[in-house]
């Protein structure tokens, strides 16, 4: 991949990690982590993003800490949206417009459905990487890797587009700056903040945006409201111990394979002094599966005393295959999962604070009414990994929510 780099202008930022330090944390289990070809060009691009400036800011980041803490209390509600896998070429003024539109939309059905004011929170301006169930797959009978985000490598079908890229690290920066200052100047305009949140996945991205705050806190830069996969919250790996040094707001996603003990000592190391805001669980269970699961699990953490924010990500529990063997999911399965979330929340007196959505505003049919579709599922999609609901099933899916 072709990059232009100012190397004259990176200077040295002496509240970033030295490498030294980095290496430290890449020594630890690392799930999900690309093979890089080239070492000696990766640990440059390392430093380089070291030098750059920080995307998100220490005010920014208390203030949304501030703002959770709310959810926590019942006093607000959050929708965090956006696309499954983020293109790099759609940070754009143009795609974000189009992108903050949604939110609001969906902010406001939601606002009618529970009587509270709603944060918004977008998957863009870094998620641009994510985690894979295999290495390889089998395109026309030819084994090539598999896509992990314009982070790694690119989507195209081919040998070359494939084969992981550590230029890309610096060229998706190049974006999400882009992106951050396009919702920093329509903030000016309307008042109302749009927060940013990725998966933190890639460690050789991740670590570099790491500093040090003029308080002697720890900041990840790269975004305002991180988290922690289900593939990569191992209690030991390197993910879960750099978000426990974090000052940021972090999450962590809660699949049916978490374990009642397994999630109390993911709590205890991501939120020890028991904040509110400063933790956030995103259940995603699947339909039935969160009306049996859930209550147990919020259960033991309200009572260890955690005050989590919990979401629902009705979307990764509910992935299907169509006829076709194409990837879909079911509105109806989607809703679904929203009903039992809150309904099991409130079963053991937590407090349900929002929904976490794979969403694009464009005119796709990647997601489906329900299971009768399945054999007619061919509606134009243009996702890079999974299914995202369009704008009137987002909407659809929203106003579930009370």
């Amino acid at each position: 991949m072709n990059v232009a780099i100012n190397w004259a202008g990176l200077t040295e930022s002496h509240s970033a990690l030295t490498e030294d330090e980095m290496r430290s944390w890449r020594l630890l289990p690392s799930r999900q982590q690309p093979a890089w070809n080239d070492d000696w060009l990766v640990t440059g691009i390392r430093r380089d993003i070291a030098c750059l400036p920080e995307l998100v800011d220490a005010d920014e980041i208390h203030s949304l800490r501030s703002a959770l803490a709310d959810v926590a209390a019942g006093r607000r509600q959050v929708v965090q949206a956006g696309d499954c896998a983020e293109d790099p070429a759609e940070c754009t003024p143009a795609h974000l417009g189009r992108k903050t539109g949604l939110l609001d939309a969906l902010a406001g059905v939601m606002q009618i459905g529970s009587g509270l004011p709603v944060l918004r929170v977008g998957r863009f301006a870094g998620q641009f990487a994510k985690p894979r169930s295999g290495p390889t797959e089998v395109v026309d009978g030819v084994e090539l890797p598999v896509f992990r985000g314009h982070l790694v490598n690119g989507p195209k079908e081919t040998e070359e587009d494939r084969r992981p890229d550590p230029l890309r690290m610096l060229a998706c920066h190049e974006a999400a700056t882009t992106a951050m200052t396009y919702l920093r100047k329509q903030q000016e305009i309307t008042r109302v903040p749009v927060w940013t949140s990725h998966e933190a996945l890639l460690m050789d991205y991740e670590l570099p945006q790491l500093r040090r705050g003029s308080e002697g806190d720890m900041l990840l830069t790269s975004t305002h409201w991180p988290w922690i996969g289900d593939r990569t919250r191992q209690l030991d790996g390197s993910h879960v111990r750099m978000l426990t040094a974090v000052s940021n707001p972090v999450a962590c996603k809660v699949g049916p394979s978490m374990t009642e003990e397994e999630l109390l000592r993911l709590c205890a190391l991501l939120d020890p002094a028991r904040r509110p805001g400063r933790l956030t669980l995103i259940s995603r269970m699947g339909a039935g599966e969160a009306a049996r699961r859930l209550p147990a699990l919020a259960a033991r953490v309200r009572e260890a005393g955690h005050p989590v924010v919990w979401l629902c990500d009705p979307m990764h529990g509910n992935t299907v295959r169509a006829t076709s063997g194409r990837k879909t999911r079911l509105l109806s399965s989607v809703t679904q999962e929203i009903v039992e979330f809150q309904a099991a929340l409130r079963e053991v007196g937590a407090i349900p604070g929002g929904l976490h959505l794979e969403t694009t505003p464009d005119t796709v049919g990647e997601c489906i009414a329900d299971a009768s579709e399945l054999t007619s599922c061919d509606g134009r999609s243009t996702t890079l990994c999974d299914p995202r609901l369009n704008a009137e099933q987002a909407i659809s899916a929203a106003a579930n929510w009370n």
